[in-house]
């Protein structure tokens, strides 16, 4: 199956990462609370092209679902490099860093 872009049928990705993502952007645009796929679809898989969408706070919540499934390493990354990392810097990074540590001290009074 081809992926469209526009007017133009991009090639499936040869990538089995992307090929997957690409498959779930076909299946729907949000795959949790948060996941915005409507990207991926629309470039075929190229990139890094998934959202977590949402206001600081709710993609904090989302990340930290991540973190509750085991994940310990995340790549976030915005549309605009500097700007968004300064902007995660200020409010995101602070929020799930603190749930980080607050679930981990609750867990080790435990």
């Amino acid at each position: 199956m081809l992926a469209k872009q526009g007017d133009r049928t991009l090639p499936n990705p040869e990538a089995v990462g992307a090929q997957r993502l690409v498959d779930f952007a076909r299946q729907a645009e949000v795959h949790d609370k948060r996941l915005w796929t409507p990207i991926a679809a629309a470039v075929g898989g190229a990139g890094n092209t998934t959202a977590l969408v949402g206001t600081p706070e709710q993609v904090a919540e989302s990340l930290i679902d991540y973190y509750d499934l085991g994940v310990t390493t995340l790549l976030i990354r915005g549309f605009d490099p500097l700007h968004d990392a300064i902007e995660y810097g200020r409010e995101l990074i602070p929020l799930v860093r603190r749930e980080v540590a607050r679930r981990d001290h609750d867990r080790a009074a435990a």
